[in-house]
């Protein structure tokens, strides 16, 4: 999966952008992205969401995004 470096990185992008509560995703479909999810509150509070995208898709070397959490979604911790 991810290198300890790349898990480190990927925290630290989200503390910069104001969130620094556990890293969840949706449950992986594709190996060539990943879905950060995040409670509605904590979603509003990240500073330039679309700049952590970039930042989050660089790091892992995919297609990244983060969004609020779906309702009726089961999200799963990083790894």
């Amino acid at each position: 999966m991810f290198s300890e470096g790349q898990r480190a990185a990927v925290r630290s992008a989200f503390i910069l952008a104001g969130y620094s509560g556990p890293l969840m995703t949706l449950p992986v479909e594709s190996e060539d992205e990943r879905w950060f999810v995040l409670s509605s509150e904590d979603f509003e509070r990240l500073h330039c969401p679309g700049d952590l995208d970039q930042v989050l898709t660089q790091l892992l070397g995919r297609k990244v995004g983060v969004f609020p959490l779906p309702e009726d979604s089961s999200p799963v911790p990083f790894e």
